[in-house]
């Protein structure tokens, strides 16, 4: 390919933003203020995310990173990796770039805080280039860049395994309150290379199945695919004042419970800079997002008997 075509190939994604979903304003103007068809939007991203990766832009880690803080849905452990859990992640988004207290080392590239009813788990995600080998050449010899890729996954997992760390790690994300009483289990994902690497080749899938061990997930970039409730989350970073959100999703979903939503600030910047989103749809979510962190209970009903009920709603 010719360093022209492959400035074009790598424009693509980039021009006029990463992330952009071809068409996909014109339906959310089809149905602002109100939710956009959650089917249409996933069938966008995954079409929008297959010609990503087949393209030679997919070797820019950076490229690759932004488009998934703008759609986090693609990214695995929102509802915990060990099955679907029906809880909800804490704080209803993913964390990019999540730093571990006293590690200087490289750290996670994103983060779920998922859980269930007894426990807690950090889903540290590192995330390589869809155009990483699994294996050398023809043979079933396991490539350097993996077995260098999964030593990443070792010190984050020898990390938490020092006790005081994990408390420091709690009071970092501010989990206090969100522990309740469960344990806290962290898991390990690395997402690395593609399928074709070593589908159709027994002794390379044999050796594959091997690799992963017990609080691992090992997957390619094919198996990334949006989430069950995945329009509810959005993606933040943490800083020392706290959670700041960094970009929505265009068909972002707010549930009408406003304990979910104070954790973090910078929705409106956020909703301003998310261009797929229409203005109608975007002043609504604004709005109610104020109403709901300044009036948690604003969807609350109080009943004659004085006994208070929410309707879960998605707004």
């Amino acid at each position: 390919m010719t360093a022209t075509a492959a400035d074009a190939d790598t424009s693509d994604f980039r021009a006029p933003f990463v992330g952009f979903l071809p068409g996909y304003l014109a339906e959310s103007q089809r149905t602002a203020p109100g939710r956009p068809n959650e089917d249409i939007y996933n069938a966008m991203v995954a079409e929008r995310w297959t010609a990503l990766l087949n393209s030679t832009a997919s070797s820019d880690e950076a490229l690759v990173h932004t488009f998934l803080e703008r759609h986090p849905s693609l990214l695995p452990g929102c509802l915990t990796v060990d099955g679907d859990s029906g809880h909800s992640p804490f704080p209803m988004a993913v964390i990019s770039k999540p730093k571990l207290p006293g590690l200087s080392d490289r750290e996670p590239d994103f983060m779920w805080i998922a859980c269930h009813s007894s426990e807690v788990f950090p889903v540290l995600i590192e995330i390589e280039t869809p155009h990483k080998k699994w294996f050398y050449g023809d043979r079933a010899e396991i490539h350097s860049d993996l077995t260098h890729a999964q030593g990443q996954l070792a010190e984050w997992r020898a990390w938490f395994n020092r006790g005081y760390n994990r408390e420091a790690f709690i009071d970092q994300y501010e989990l206090g309150p969100f522990m309740g009483g469960r344990k806290l289990s962290p898991r390990y994902v690395l997402v690395y290379g593609r399928s074709s690497n070593y589908a159709g080749f027994p002794r390379r899938q044999q050796k594959r199945a091997e690799l992963e061990r017990q609080d691992e997930r090992l997957m390619s970039f094919d198996r990334l695919s949006t989430a069950k409730r995945s329009v509810l989350y959005s993606c933040v970073r943490k800083t020392q004042d706290g959670y700041k959100v960094i970009s929505v999703p265009p068909c972002l979903t707010i549930l009408n419970s406003g304990d979910r939503y104070a954790a973090a600030t910078g929705w409106d910047l956020a909703l301003d800079q998310c261009p797929d989103m229409a203005d109608l749809r975007r002043e609504y979510l604004k709005e109610q997002l104020s109403l709901l962190i300044e009036c948690p209970d604003a969807y609350v009903e109080t009943h004659a008997s004085g006994m208070r009920t929410l309707r879960p709603a998605w707004l």
